[in-house]
């Protein structure tokens, strides 16, 4: 307040920090005596004291100072603040307030400003008629009232009002509003725009005489569709204080706690109560008691109820980048940034999620500093400070803070948060006309690998996935609709490349190596301390590949990690219950792995989980495992190498030739194309009809298209199955449970059924067809029949995905008969123990053909294989007996 004329002593009117104005008389200091008269200890002292205490001040505070004069200089500054007359808050050095842990006055307002609240969101600004915040002001006052309050009902404006929080797009508000560079301005002034907004929706909620009179909660403004994505490599020192935007997955969340804002302290000698806002959530408390006459220095925080004590939700998020698909950041090393949410962002995502963030970049003081150099306080840290986060799965519709005139900019992204533009779209439509689609599609995945077109296919599957379904209208709970993949086979064959291709082609992937030294945390999640005794979840590769694919390079090196992955694979989740922490997170994703072999080659006599040492639980979830074969062949290894040298020397008119070559081959007796007539294209094996030729005129998808086009199928077709392919794979399946009740069949458990129905939605979904054809179902059931054969051809056997082990001919053929023969006995007489003697007629009576050493070996081997376990003297046990 300006100094009283009619007092020539100058005496003023203070608020202090209990909010009632005392009546303070100037004191001198040394011998100039009074406030109004001259001081010989500050010499220059304007008569002013309102203007010539300030300056004394400023200057004395803002000198260097050493390690001898800070206490000192500290306790002058609080004399001087203290005996000071009433000035202004802005009128103070920024240094001073900066510096000092002293609550500054309320800025008083100014008589003709139409609103209260000024000083809350622009303090750093003073009102005048001509700041350009009052045009500002203005023009968003005009957008609020066109896009936010006209035409909704008297409901809807009360919950903004009780809520407090308004969401802008400031995309439509920049075009609306009459201001140039509005986007380029809230980048570089956050809070000042901000605040803007926030005295604007004030204004039209309240209208100019309430605004003016009435001090109102503070509003919360938040900023959608800011669209100016920094990468993590670009988050330096020169962003402070700006606002950014930053797209990337969440990989930790710490716990919701209260933080406090403001806070009431009181004076533990007088019990004056003075009140301290927290900017930033840095802990301050007063240094002086501002009670006439008190000069109490110690205070005690009010943290109840009753008091001026204001605390918000707070809770932090870890976010690592999502990196660009260009090749210049593809080598480097995501980086991670902590981010801090309040009031209703909180416990809007979990590990695992994408997300694009838009905050202001700040700095927080550093914990611990590692440096060499003793730097103190200097070193920070950067976080963000999110003013609005929405996810990759949720449209601007979805939430519920927008208002619906805003959303109509929005478009709905997946979770792989891929932009599908309207270019896209065209080239999309283009690849869809294509007559041969799933022989292009086969062929553009991982061209470099020639050959392996069912493998391609069964991987391709596990990219596109089936329909997601419930069980029931009333039942939440999903079924599987992800394939899971295995590729078995020797080195050498293709199969880490085709898994790379595999993440690189997803619209969503995660790649790890089990060689590498993953654990079972690293896989799925993990527990992490963080400040203090609190828990935090860090998301795993299972997590983090949600609503993707998790490809999972050398398999078989993970042998004490593969239990971590049965409730991963089947029910699609992770549970976790530790450190008092108990929560279910979402891992819908495809698991494609390659494995090789334990003695280094694949072993023919010996069952898939042999070969790798792996539990058949874990197997048997997956829909498909093909075993790859390096089988010499003199004529189609000179071809092979032949397209290798064509593919290193960049030359592509070896292509034909080789094509051509092929071709020759095929004519020659490997297939039946060119002997006798020529078969219609529907009637040729699957194997064949995916095979390039010389004949064919295939321009191969480029990648990035081929990735969209996966996105774009994945989130708009949803196939269902109609029913001529229902009876189709009805019918296959009754066909496999037949085999099964035979001597020499397979056995086949209804999860080869769900298989068969996620593959042919994929199926379907792969060309962008909302019904499953007969034709998919019967292209579907001879993938199946080739991973069948594969993994269960002569001398292999089926112990890859069911409890008996053995098929085809010689004493695997042998012992399988066998075996089945015991089931027999078991079932008729429904007893599974059996005797030395009973063991031994049985034998004598099969006459088994391939079996040398007598029965006493045989029976060894039965026993050392698990079918049969020695319960006593003579006595076995069969173990296959259900």
């Amino acid at each position: 307040m300006p100094p009283d004329q009619t007092n020539p002593r100058g005496t003023y009117t203070r608020r202090g920090a209990n909010g009632n104005y005392t009546r303070a008389r100037g004191r001198g200091r040394g011998n100039g005596g009074g406030g109004g008269g001259n001081n010989s200890q500050y010499p220059g002292r304007s008569q002013n004291p309102a203007e010539g205490d300030i300056d004394i001040i400023a200057k004395r505070w803002e000198r260097p100072m050493t390690s001898t004069t800070r206490n000192q200089a500290s306790l002058e500054f609080e004399e001087d603040i203290v005996n000071m007359p009433m000035v202004q808050a802005n009128e103070l050095p920024a240094q001073a307030l900066q510096r000092h842990s002293i609550a500054p006055p309320r800025t008083q307002q100014v008589k003709d400003c139409p609103w209260l609240d000024w000083d809350m969101y622009l303090p750093l600004d003073d009102y005048h008629a001509e700041h350009e915040c009052v045009q500002w002001i203005s023009e968003f006052r005009r957008y609020i009232m066109a896009y936010h309050l006209h035409g909704i009902s008297k409901e809807q404006q009360a919950s903004l009002e009780r809520r407090r929080v308004l969401v802008v797009n400031i995309k439509t508000m920049a075009q609306a509003c009459g201001i140039q560079d509005l986007i380029e301005i809230t980048a570089h002034r956050p809070t000042v725009v901000t605040g803007c907004i926030a005295l604007a929706a004030i204004q039209a909620l309240y209208g100019d005489v309430a605004a003016k009179k009435t001090r109102q909660k503070r509003f919360t403004v938040r900023l959608a569709c800011f669209e100016r994505i920094t990468h993590g490599k670009d988050l330096k020192a020169n962003l402070i204080g700006k606002m950014i935007c930053v797209r990337g997955t969440v990989v930790r969340t710490s716990g919701v706690k209260p933080l406090a804002t403001k806070m009431a302290f009181t004076c533990n000698t007088c019990q004056n109560a003075q009140t301290l806002e927290f900017p930033d959530a840095r802990f301050i408390s007063p240094t002086k008691c501002y009670e006439k006459g008190c000069r109490g220095r110690q205070f005690t925080p009010q943290r109840g109820v009753g008091y001026e004590t204001e605390t918000v939700d707070w809770q932090t998020v870890r976010l690592q980048e999502k990196l660009p698909d260009d090749r210049m950041d593809s080598g480097r090393v995501p980086r991670t940034i902590e981010c801090e949410v309040v009031n209703d962002l909180v416990d809007r995502v979990i590990p695992g999620d994408v997300v694009e963030i838009t905050g202001i970049v700040k700095v927080s003081q550093s914990e611990k500093n590692y440096s060499r150099v003793k730097t103190g306080n200097t070193m920070y840290l950067l976080y963000i400070d999110v003013n609005y986060l929405i996810k990759s799965t949720m449209t601007l519709e979805d939430d519920d803070m927008l208002n619906e005139f805003d959303s109509k900019d929005s478009t709905k992204d997946s979770k792989d948060s891929i932009q599908i533009t309207t270019k896209d779209l065209y080239a999309i439509e283009e690849v869809h006309m294509e007559p041969q689609l799933f022989k292009l599609i086969v062929n553009s995945f991982s061209p470099a690998i020639f050959g392996h077109e069912m493998v391609k296919a069964g991987i391709l599957f596990a990219l596109f996935g089936g329909r997601r379904r419930s069980n029931s209208a009333t039942d939440r709970t999903t079924t599987r609709s992800d394939p899971h993949v295995l590729v078995v086979g020797d080195p050498g064959l293709g199969k880490s490349q085709m898994l790379t291709a595999a993440v690189k082609v997803a619209p969503r992937g995660v790649y790890v190596c089990g060689s590498s030294g993953i654990s079972t945390s690293g896989l799925t999640v993990t527990l992490v301390r963080g400040s203090g005794s609190d828990f935090a979840l860090e998301a795993g590769a299972l997590v983090l590949a949600d609503q993707g694919c998790c490809c999972i390079d050398e398999f078989d090196k993970m042998t004490t990690d593969h239990n971590a992955l049965l409730e991963a694979m089947e029910q699609q989740s992770i549970s976790i219950a530790k450190a008092g922490i108990i929560c279910t997170l979402p891992a819908r994703t495809s698991v494609i792995a390659a494995a090789n072999p334990v003695g280094g080659h694949y072993n023919m006599s010996k069952t898939v989980a042999e070969n790798l040492k792996m539990n058949t639980a874990l197997l048997s979830r997956f829909d498909l495992i093909f075993i790859l074969m390096d089988k010499p062949d003199g004529e189609m290894d000179q071809y092979l190498s032949r397209h290798v040298m064509a593919l290193h020397s960049g030359n592509p008119s070896s292509f034909p030739a080789f094509r051509e070559s092929m071709s020759q081959v095929n004519s020659q007796g490997q297939t039946p194309l060119s002997q006798g007539r020529v078969k219609p294209e529907m009637d040729r094996p699957l194997s064949e009809r995916l095979r390039m030729t010389d004949d064919d005129q295939l321009e191969l998808i480029p990648l990035p298209l081929l990735r969209k086009y996966i996105a774009y199928a994945r989130q708009y077709v949803h196939p269902r199955l109609s029913p001529e392919a229902a009876a189709t794979l009805q019918d296959f399946y009754l066909l496999l449970r037949a085999r099964h009740r035979s001597p020499d069949g397979t056995p086949v458990t209804t999860r080869q059924l769900e298989s068969l129905i996620r593959m042919s939605e994929a199926k379907a979904r792969m060309e962008l067809r909302e019904v499953v054809t007969r034709r998919d179902a019967m292209d579907v059931i001879e993938i199946m029949s080739f991973s069948l054969q594969e993994t269960m051809a002569p001398g292999q056997s089926s112990g890859s995905s069911q409890s008996q082990g053995q098929s085809g001919r010689g004493k695997s053929g042998s012992i399988k008969r066998y075996v089945a023969e015991l089931n027999r006995v078991s079932h008729a007489t429904s007893n599974n123990m059996f005797s030395h003697d009973q063991l031994y007629r049985t034998f004598q009576e099969m006459q088994l053909p391939g079996i040398t050493g007598g029965f006493q070996p045989f029976l060894d081997t039965l026993n050392h294989q698990g079918f049969l376990l020695k319960k006593g003297p003579r006595s076995y046990q069969l173990t296959t007996f259900m």
